[in-house]
């Protein structure tokens, strides 16, 4: 059965994209822990981040620096950190938090999600993808 993210990268539910290639999408976070979470989430359907093919393993890394560097000179932050737990969804996916200050980390780890609009979504993702390189 195929995962919410499957479902997402089919374009069968709507999320706000950032970044695609062949291997990954990476999105914002409907319900972010800190403003302007991100997701980078693999194609291919996998729960455990260990038991993906090296290659994707490494992509996923790479692609999570990319957006974070981005995501750093878009909100100006203090430091941007990721996160791989798995325990949300059976679908790899690396949270990427911008964090504004350094006292945002256990908030970021440990606060309940709230939902985001769609218009913050947007503007943070045109904010991220203009500093993409």
């Amino acid at each position: 059965m195929a995962t919410i993210f499957s479902k997402i990268i089919a374009r069968e539910i709507p999320a706000q994209f950032v970044f695609e290639d062949e291997v990954c999408v990476v999105i914002m976070d409907k319900f972010p822990a800190i403003r302007g979470q991100l997701l980078v989430i693999p194609k291919i359907e996998v729960d455990y981040i260990f038991d993906l093919p090296e290659d994707v393993y490494l992509h996923l890394f790479k692609i999570a620096k990319k957006v974070a560097v981005a995501a750093d000179k878009a909100f100006e932050t203090f430091r941007t950190c990721i996160i791989v737990e798995g325990f949300e969804v059976p679908h790899v996916h690396v949270k990427v938090y911008p964090m504004m200050a350094k006292e945002h980390l256990g908030v970021a780890i440990s606060q309940k999600p709230n939902e985001a609009s769609d218009v913050e979504l947007l503007q943070q993702a045109g904010q991220i993808r203009a500093k993409l390189q």
